[in-house]
């Protein structure tokens, strides 16, 4: 039913695609440092990839490095970039570790002294699903450093008023996130063709549902929302892999649908998430296993395992890096800094100097 990875050339399109979205549907004053966080991210990803001599592996870990740093925006420092990069890249090969293991120790058995673990490591051979596509050790692991790593930031600087109701910060450039959006989709390509056709067709549907919803649960089409709702899908359909018609058209509604009610769900627990990274990576591939568990695609609880030690993983690495980052002092922009534009304070100069007011 599925196929693993095959190449990865277009992997870094999927990187960009992530930070294009970002970068639009983020503030203007500090479009210029989210693409330079990225950028940063991507690249210590990278170098810490390469040391194994593997490019597959450093296109990987700058991958999954650069997501989890994707929602942050224009908060962090570019310290905090580093070492949660650092972090998240050394765990990613740690997990691509322990897939190989549980895969491989499914057939052996223990020797005597280790016999009651016998048991345990049955229960999670079966209940483990390999990393076909890098659903786990890229897309979940990042969807939980994300959580962890929001939640230990804190929300952008005006996002909730004095008695906690949200106030809404536009994203300056929904025409960049959209061309992100695009490039997602191409750079998932890089996966086998029968997995990247089931991605696309439940993106394509969660695209249509998001439009459908947002006019329904708002009274006009949410642009930002229907963003969010093709990366869910687009992931979503990844976790599925190749199916019936029938569960990717279901696949791509649970995703149109999740993109608002995560969202709103996080909004209500103060936690700031403008592009709603911890959905669109951390949720969507648990929608893909239970959508496979619903049409007997695979049996109950297989895949669960995989999720849940990925995201898990994901989110105490970053929820420790955050929290010694935030001890430091190093995490956070100074509150100044970022009502003014990180852009202007940390470069001396916008991503749109022309529309700046100088004197003469």
């Amino acid at each position: 039913m599925r196929e693993r990875c095959s190449e990865v050339n277009l992997l870094p399109l999927f990187a960009l695609g992530a930070l294009l979205v970002e970068v639009g549907m983020g503030r203007a004053k500090g479009a210029l440092h989210c693409s330079v966080k990225g950028l940063t991210a991507f690249a210590v990803g990278v170098l810490i990839g390469t040391l194994g001599r593997d490019w597959t592996d450093a296109m990987l870990c700058g991958t999954v490095a650069l997501l989890t740093t994707v929602g942050l925006g224009d908060r962090v420092t570019l310290t905090a970039t580093i070492f949660l990069a650092v972090g998240i890249s050394i765990v990613h090969k740690l997990v691509v570790v322990f897939d190989r293991f549980v895969t491989a120790s499914s057939a052996t058995f223990l020797p005597e002294p280790f016999a009651a673990l016998n048991a345990v490591r049955n229960l999670l051979a079966n209940l483990w699903q390999p990393d076909y596509a890098f659903i786990w050790s890229v897309h979940t692991l990042a969807g939980g450093a994300a959580l962890g790593a929001l939640l230990v930031s804190g929300p952008r600087v005006g996002r909730y008023s004095r008695n906690g109701t949200p106030t809404a910060i536009p994203a300056h450039s929904l025409p960049l996130a959209g061309v992100g959006v695009f490039l997602l989709w191409v750079g998932s390509q890089s996966f086998s063709q029968p997995i990247w056709d089931a991605a696309t067709l439940s993106a394509f549907v969660a695209w249509l549902c998001s439009l459908v919803w947002t006019k329904w649960r708002f009274g006009k089409v949410d642009p930002s929302f229907t963003v969010t709702g093709f990366w869910i899908g687009l992931v979503a359909g990844l976790a599925l892999g190749k199916v019936s018609f029938a569960l990717l058209v279901l696949t791509g509604i649970l995703s149109g649908i999740a993109a608002v009610s995560v969202s709103l769900t996080l909004d209500r627990h103060f936690i700031d998430d403008p592009v709603g990274i911890v959905s669109a990576e951390g949720i969507a591939p648990l929608i893909g296993l239970a959508v496979q568990w619903v049409g007997q695609a695979s049996f109950l609880g297989i895949g669960f395992a995989s999720w849940a030690v990925s995201f898990l993983v994901g989110f105490s690495t970053a929820w420790v890096a955050g929290r010694i980052l935030s001890a430091s002092n190093l995490l956070r922009l100074a509150p100044m800094d970022e009502f003014a534009g990180a852009d202007l304070r940390l470069y001396g100069i916008t991503a749109y100097p022309e529309f700046e007011m100088r004197e003469a």
